[in-house]
């Protein structure tokens, strides 16, 4: 497994498949006005860091003519000491990873009936520095919110901000605006739902790209749950690691 973080993982995943589809297609409100990239991320690493632990949820879906493609990724971590359980699935097999504090990580992979474990240096697998901060930059980079009212997400009220293809920056810059031109993307949508302390609880981001047959569709969404209240439990697989890796 490569090096990254959740964060690098996020952005490389939609972006990927947006390039794919190119080539084939040829208290109050958080913030004063619409928020920078800055300022979402530095709130909801305050708010995060705050409570302690969290619960990341990320779903990223392409659905076409030509494509079918869902992964899920799930992270339960706490900060003090940092100790995370990471799990991705797509159609094809899994890939678990078990962070004990200030311990090497286990790594369990799954392909059909097939399953390894391992103990890679800590830099080869995600941190917890991508897991705790949204990917805004990217998405400011690409482009202009505007606040959108406000909506339940959880049972929690958040403040809503919005763009669409229609607020795409001419001159974006980054992975984010350089894929949605590159795919000539005929509708994109971002959502950011944020709670009043600047906790981002929800990112919907849906992109179409028009091309031969059906248009291909490409969602991504992240959700922040029980925050203040994750309990990283050690996984079922651990002893059979710990015995595969001795």
């Amino acid at each position: 497994m490569g090096a990254g973080t959740r964060r690098s993982l996020w952005i490389a995943a939609g972006v990927a498949l947006l390039v794919v589809l190119a080539g084939c297609t040829g208290g109050g409100a958080p913030y004063d006005g619409p928020p920078s990239a800055e300022d979402v991320e530095d709130g909801h690493e305050e708010a995060i860091r705050d409570a302690g632990s969290y619960t990341y949820n990320q779903t990223v879906s392409v659905n076409g003519s030509v494509i079918d493609v869902t992964s899920n990724t799930t992270a339960a971590v706490e900060l003090d000491p940092e100790t995370y359980v990471w799990e991705q699935e797509t159609g094809d097999g899994s890939l678990s990873v078990y962070a004990p504090a200030d311990d090497r990580p286990y790594v369990r992979t799954q392909a059909g009936n097939t399953i390894r474990y391992d103990r890679p240096e800590n830099e080869s697998v995600p941190n917890v520095s991508g897991f705790t901060t949204p990917p805004m930059a990217e998405l400011a980079g690409a482009f202009d919110f505007s606040a959108n009212g406000t909506a339940q997400v959880d049972g929690t009220r958040t403040y809503v901000y919005e763009a669409n293809v229609s607020t795409l920056n001419e001159s974006a810059v980054g992975p984010v605006g350089e894929a949605l031109a590159d795919a000539e993307a005929t509708d994109a949508t971002v959502q950011v739902y944020v709670r009043s302390d600047g906790l981002v609880k929800r990112v919907d981001w849906q992109v179409v790209v028009e091309g031969v047959g059906e248009p291909t569709r490409l969602s991504v969404t992240i959700t922040y749950e029980n925050v203040g209240s994750t309990t990283v439990e050690e996984p079922s697989w651990l002893e059979e690691a710990e015995s595969a890796t001795s």
